[in-house]
């Protein structure tokens, strides 16, 4: 699940899907980290070794399935899984405003309560990486502690494409999983995975590149939105952004998802025609460089 604005208008017939080639997560191509965290509270199961080890067994195996999925579309991609750690795996605690995430995000203020959440474990994720000698992200705020871990692990693996993913053990209970702030500028993506199938957590960390979701969402309220995204799943029945709790190995990145996250320069007509109707044009990959053009 993504919380996002989908679009915003570049001229009056063509526009920029706000989720592509933006902030941090720009493009899923290169070299890729994904950093993970896994934080205890008093609400949430606490992490034993065993469901530590088996969650990085999880994260392994749909990275690799990922890199799979980019190399059948003849791009270059090596993610680099890593998690925090002081000397050995140790959850950092950190109780949500409402006891659960879901309850947090939907209440009054729900997305900056998890914000600051997710900002305090941040600033205690960064000790055991040493001194903040880090360059800055390039967004429109001063760095908050979320931020400066991100600029951190960039300069720790020599790359700008780190993805940042919480991990809370609520395995067995009505939770959620969410990916914020993908369709902005002014504060670095991030997502927090309840579940540890492998295509949950391929569906979240997709979503910080740029993926959209093809289901009905909390956030979905329009009636024509809703038709949209019944008209995907039927269009797409394998899609990853469909079916996030389906086996992994059944499941594919549709043609859709894949200008999404940088892995085609333009839409094919059915997929343009399902986001934005005839009439509007989208903004194309430019080959040389990677940065989008109306056309």
């Amino acid at each position: 699940m993504v919380s996002c604005r989908v679009f915003y208008f570049q001229k009056a017939s063509t526009i920029h899907i706000a989720t592509v080639n933006n902030n941090v997560c720009k493009k899923l191509k290169g070299d890729v980290v994904l950093h993970a965290i896994f934080v205890d509270s008093k609400y949430t199961n606490p992490w034993t070794n065993h469901d530590i080890e088996s969650t990085l067994d999880s994260i392994n195996l749909a990275m690799k399935w990922i890199e799979d999925q980019a190399s059948l579309s003849n791009v270059p991609l090596s993610i680099k899984v890593t998690y925090h750690q002081n000397k050995k795996t140790i959850p950092i605690y950190r109780d949500f405003r409402k006891k659960t995430l879901r309850s947090t995000l939907f209440a009054s203020g729900g997305v900056r309560s998890v914000d600051k959440w997710a900002n305090t474990i941040g600033k205690m994720a960064i000790v055991p990486l040493g001194p903040d000698t880090s360059s800055n992200t390039k967004t429109k705020i001063k760095p908050k502690d979320r931020e400066r871990l991100i600029a951190k692990l960039r300069d720790k693996y020599n790359t700008d494409n780190v993805a940042l993913v919480y991990f809370i053990n609520n395995y067995y209970t009505d939770e959620v999983s969410v990916a914020l702030h993908t369709g902005n500028d002014d504060s670095p993506e991030y997502a927090i995975v309840s579940f540890k199938e492998p295509a949950v957590i391929a569906h979240e960390f997709l979503h910080l590149f740029g993926a959209l979701d093809l289901y009905v969402t909390p956030w979905d309220t329009k009636r024509q939105m809703k038709r949209k995204l019944n008209f995907a799943q039927k269009e797409f029945p394998n899609e990853i952004m469909a079916f996030a709790h389906r086996n992994i190995n059944s499941l594919e990145i549709s043609p859709l998802s894949k200008y999404l996250i940088g892995w085609k320069n333009e839409l094919d007509e059915k997929s343009r025609q399902f986001l934005v109707g005839r009439k509007i044009k989208v903004a194309k990959y430019s080959i040389q460089n990677g940065c989008m053009h109306n056309h």
